[in-house]
């Protein structure tokens, strides 16, 4: 004879299809996410660790103000490293764009050709992928740079660029206007030597250094360097490299947060479960009880009743990780090159991805619904049948207030689901938190820009390599500009911020009032939060190049967007550096200014620069939008789908009395689905201040990988949108669930003899 209860478990499956589909298609696609995004992860790491030790990269890298000497050379060596001429020349694009041209090295950091082949002539180049696709531009196509034509002969990375940061400071990566390329060594020596900036990478001998041990050479060479006399204008090491690391920061927070993203969605669905179960054992009780009567034991009914959230998950999980395989990695992959320079990547089976993704949802699923059971099963045979499944069953019922029957019908019947609607509530909570996330990234980014673009004091900020006076002067402000760093606890690390020195009585910051005298400094408003300074406060800073230190004062916080910035007068930051009172080295200006020798100028700052940088940010978040509105969609939708009907089949008996006493669907719906309304439309409400604290600390977090500083700014229309999204996703419920009443006959009353 067959065993019931597996004609029980076909029947379960067959009746409550809709509430099991959801959750699947839930799992499903919540695997399929994450198996997908983790083995390109993976991938990309591993093809990203193999390419830098094929390709030589380098374990730090300088520049200097004129050619490191053989003597200075070889001071440095002696202290473990060996020292590479890594020279190149940074040139306009015909025109928004910057090149930075290297010869091809044959010692370190070496190409590695994506498509075509390698520069041979004279008037050829490969070019960067990704500022390739992100310019337009495709082997064969001729480029002019700086008033020389030249032929891009196929597309490389290079591993000291998988992320293309102009400068080592810069807040974020820019591969639509800054890009990198190498030409043949005998043409880059054709090139005017006034055009080459003096460049130099360096490797340890000793390749199993620790970090520690790494970290302190690099301090070493840099110390060495100074004491032979060399004028450092950079010094980074690899760790320290925006263009290196970047993408390890990144996937080094992504993959973490998409990690705990997956553990949280797998537990809200296995409490669901659990609340499934336990209401299908409330509906079953007197069946349970004729079994345990009849010689089933507590273990078997508990096998039983654990085999359909098993089932359910070990389907999803396999099926979510052969679509996250076969069909993800595809728009994973298309995430990351649009991001980084990366070599080809070959995806394969993780080991922690397919752990993440199969063994943990199972134990997860199993724990929690074990106890679950476990816990109602603990009752006796006559307590199921007399269906006495509280062990509170005579507390007294909570005192209701004195309001309409309708409104004290609806509270009861919210009170008595309180398990159900508090996991709706939390799931409401995430999904609105992703969506929010997605959501507001575009007008943060947008408001960041504008607010830059709105407080640019001038037209024209130039930053020059050595003092210089423009041929058109004007009323352009001389300013001396330094880049000194200090130290970052929460990331621990250095970042670097530029002190402005400025004019007493100058015309561009009028507010701050600056004296010669004055041994204190006005921070940013943006490196005050960053650093949680305020007015008195006192503050380290290291000058990277001289190793000198300096404690300063702050005098206050002005309101300026623009970077992590201190302002003080030009004479305090002119003795700051050991310089010459009437030393400086930039300008603003609200007319563009022309020099005689054009490469003493280092760096052109304008609002349209700025525009440039957002332009970049968007490029990069543009996917998660649509990515995080379908993932929030989802949750809400499986959710509202499982846990309003588990409140309708609850109440299916009372409902089916109601119709016999006459009510209407209208009505009846007026009792217990507004109910779900009002939890639905509470919880959207009730989370927003929850989903902003969460954001708030997710940022928090953003800022400890970012060079600069990203104010959070949630416009108040996301705040409506995200209840209108989700209450949109409640409507289609809310007629599915309409039908169901509908479908309540009137005989399940009349049935009923108890």
């Amino acid at each position: 004879m067959k065993n019931p209860l597996r004609k029980r478990f076909k029947r379960d499956l067959i009746s409550n299809r809709g509430r099991y589909l959801a959750i699947f298609a839930m799992l499903t696609v919540t695997i399929a996410i994450m198996s997908g995004f983790l083995a390109v992860a993976d991938g990309a790491q591993t093809v990203l660790d193999q390419n830098r030790a094929d390709a030589k990269i380098e374990d730090g890298s300088f520049t200097t103000a004129g050619a490191l000497s053989s003597a200075a050379r070889a001071a440095a060596e002696k202290r473990g490293v060996t020292i590479y001429q890594n020279d190149y020349r940074e040139l306009p694009l015909s025109d928004d764009a910057t090149l930075r041209i290297y010869p091809e090295r044959a010692d370190i950091n070496l190409v590695t050709m994506i498509t075509g082949r390698r520069p041979a002539a004279a008037d050829e180049m490969a070019l960067d992928r990704l500022f390739a696709a992100s310019y337009g531009l495709a082997i064969g196509d001729t480029v002019t740079v700086d008033g020389v034509p030249l032929t891009i002969t196929g597309t490389i990375s290079l591993p000291d660029y998988s992320s293309l940061f102009k400068n080592n400071a810069d807040l974020m990566m820019d591969s639509f206007h800054f890009g990198v390329g190498v030409v043949t060594p005998a043409t880059f020596a054709g090139w005017p030597a006034t055009d080459i900036v003096n460049g130099y990478g360096y490797r340890f001998d000793n390749r199993d250094l620790s970090i520690t041990a790494q970290r302190q050479l690099a301090t070493a060479i840099k110390d060495q360097l100074i004491a032979s006399g060399v004028l450092l204008t950079g010094f980074v090491s690899a760790e320290n490299n925006q263009s290196i690391t970047f993408i390890d920061d990144d996937m080094g927070s992504d993959v973490p947060m998409m990690k705990v993203l997956l553990s949280l969605i797998i537990l809200i669905m296995a409490f669901v479960f659990a609340i499934v179960i336990s209401s299908t054992i409330d509906a079953e009780a007197a069946m349970i009880g004729t079994l345990l009567a009849s010689g089933y034991t507590k273990a078997e009914l508990l096998r039983h009743y654990l085999s359909m959230p098993v089932a359910v998950t070990l389907i999803s999980a396999l099926l979510g990780n052969l679509i996250g395989y076969l069909v993800m990695p595809d728009f994973f992959k298309v995430m990351y090159d649009s991001s980084y320079s990366l070599p080809p990547m070959t995806i394969t089976v993780n080991r922690e991805a397919l752990l993440l993704t199969t063994v943990v949802p199972l134990v997860l699923m199993v724990v929690i619904n074990f106890v679950t059971l476990a816990r109602k099963l603990a009752l006796s045979p006559l307590q199921f049948l007399r269906k006495e499944l509280h062990q509170n069953r005579h507390r007294r019922a909570v005192k209701l207030p004195r309001i309409s029957f309708f409104s004290r019908f609806r509270l009861r019947v919210i009170l008595q689901n309180k398990a159900s609607y508090l996991t709706l509530f939390i799931g409401i909570f995430l999904a609105s938190f992703i969506l929010m996330f997605g959501l507001a990234i575009t007008p943060m980014i947008s408001h960041y820009v504008d607010s830059i673009e709105a407080a640019a004091v001038s037209d024209y900020q130039y930053l020059l390599k050595a003092p210089a006076e423009p041929q058109n002067p004007g009323s352009a402000e001389k300013m001396t500009v330094a880049g000194l760093e200090t130290w970052y606890p929460p990331a621990a690390k250095n970042i670097e911020v530029a002190f402005w020195g400025l004019r007493e009585d100058s015309r561009y910051f009028p507010e701050l009032p600056l004296a010669a005298d004055e041994t204190g400094v006005y921070l940013s408003d943006g490196l005050a939060k960053k650093l949680g300074a305020t007015a008195g406060a006192r503050l380290d800073f290291v000058n990277p190049y001289t190793n000198q230190e300096d404690t300063v004062t702050v005098l206050g916080i002005v309101d300026y967007p623009g970077g992590l910035t201190v302002f003080l007068s030009q004479a305090q930051l002119n003795a700051l550096l050991d310089r010459e009172a009437d030393y400086f080295n930039g300008y603003f200006s609200d007319q563009e200014l022309t020099f005689a020798d054009r490469n003493v100028v280092a760096t052109v700052i304008t609002p349209a620069e700025m525009a440039k940088f957002g332009d970049q940010m968007l490029s990069s978040f543009n996917q998660l939008a649509p990515l995080c509105l379908f993932a929030a969609v989802v949750i809400y939708l499986v959710l509202m789908v499982v846990l309003t009907k588990l409140v309708i089949d609850k109440n299916a008996l009372y409902i089916s009395y109601l119709k016999v006493f006459g009510y209407e669907t209208a009505e009846i719906s007026k009792l217990y689905l507004r109910a779900t309304t009002t939890v639905v439309l509470g919880s959207l409400i009730l989370s927003l201040p929850l989903v902003k604290l969460g954001i708030q600390g997710s940022f928090y977090l953003v800022q400890l990988k970012l060079s600069g500083y990203l104010p959070v700014y949630l416009p108040l229309y996301l705040y409506p949108l995200i209840v209108a999204i989700g209450l949109a996703s409640y409507l289609g419920i809310n007629f599915l669930q309409l039908r169901r009443i509908n479908q309540i006959p009137l005989a399940a009353a009349l049935k009923n003899r108890e």
